[in-house]
């Protein structure tokens, strides 16, 4: 009896070791599985090409990649995010203004909101010249309740891409003052052109000449009549000759410029005298029916003149 029941105690014995032993086995393997776990959880850490910065719902450093211990390097001090947000110099895209504490993404999303894109310009005792970060952040949820159980935090280093907008604003800047200097010029040449085309001299005491020279608009005709208005009462000329011997086309739209212009000349007391009309003017004048009227209609600039010399002369008497 007594051989029996040593064999069955022997026999459970056996199956006890036998339990633990499978039990030992399946711990090995669930603890392999788990090594290999975090080894691939650190490789793909070590390699993912942003940086991840994970943290607890109050604010300790559970996860930071590499890149991001290298973005926040010699400014984490406690392992929470309280340790560095004070030392961290986060500013906006001009580079000069911190941005709010309160404000970070991290911060944010420990308060259950997210963020998706936010450019950041990092600069620490470790970086003093600054880097340029794109970030993306949200809360970790607990699966039970869906309370923030902690955030994580991407970056992503946009340096390049920042690089070539802020080179392009640049050349933007820099074509936009070409452009500006270069309407300058144009408009101080076209001011030169314009005095140019249209002199006005005076060819004696109290006459005043205006020789005019290709086509006349509407701008170009309020220009010359403000720049002659102007001469007459600075001069104090009682006679404008309006010589034509330059326009070779004129119209009904020209023909009533000109008539402005002389009633304007004769609102201010001086009187106009119109010299070197073309043969082929005058014909597209009679063809339009165009009349000026009263006005002295001469052959050239010296009969002009001597018109008005006689005129002065016969006052003078």
């Amino acid at each position: 009896m007594e051989d029996g029941a040593q064999a069955a105690e022997i026999e459970q014995l056996k199956a006890r070791i036998a339990k633990l032993e499978a039990q030992h086995a399946e711990r090995d393997r669930v603890e392999a599985e788990l090594r290999a776990e975090a080894q691939l959880f650190h490789s793909v850490l070590e390699q993912a090409p942003i940086g991840l910065y994970v943290v607890d719902a109050a604010g300790r450093e559970i996860v930071v990649s590499p890149d991001t211990r290298k973005v926040l390097e010699g400014i984490q001090t406690q392992g929470t995010v309280d340790g560095w947000t004070g030392k961290l110099g986060v500013f906006m895209e001009d580079k000069t203004t911190a941005w709010p504490v309160e404000d970070l993404p991290v911060m944010k999303a420990l308060r259950g909101e997210s963020t998706r894109g936010a450019e950041m310009f990092i600069r620490t005792q470790s970086s003093p010249e600054g880097v340029w970060q794109e970030v993306h952040a949200a809360p970790l949820r607990s699966s039970a309740d869906q309370s923030v159980a902690g955030a994580i935090v991407s970056f992503v280093d946009c340096a390049p891409r920042k690089f070539l907008e802020e080179e392009a604003a640049s050349q933007n800047t820099s074509l936009m003052a070409a452009e500006a200097e270069k309407l300058e010029i144009i408009t101080r040449l076209r001011t030169a052109v314009e005095q140019l085309s249209t002199p006005i001299l005076e060819l004696w005491e109290d006459v005043l000449a205006l020789p005019v020279i290709g086509i006349v608009d509407s701008r170009r005709s309020a220009e010359m009549m403000e720049r002659l208005l102007h001469e007459i009462v600075q001069k104090q000329s009682r006679f404008v000759i309006i010589d034509l011997t330059g326009v070779e086309v004129i119209d009904t739209s020209t023909a009533d410029h000109f008539m402005k212009l002389v009633k304007a000349v004769g609102l201010i007391g001086a009187r106009c005298v119109l010299t070197g009309i073309r043969p082929a003017v005058a014909q597209t004048l009679v063809d339009l029916d165009v009349s000026f009227g009263q006005l002295e209609t001469l052959r050239n600039l010296r009969h002009g003149l001597r018109y008005c010399l006689r005129v002065l002369d016969d006052e003078t008497v």
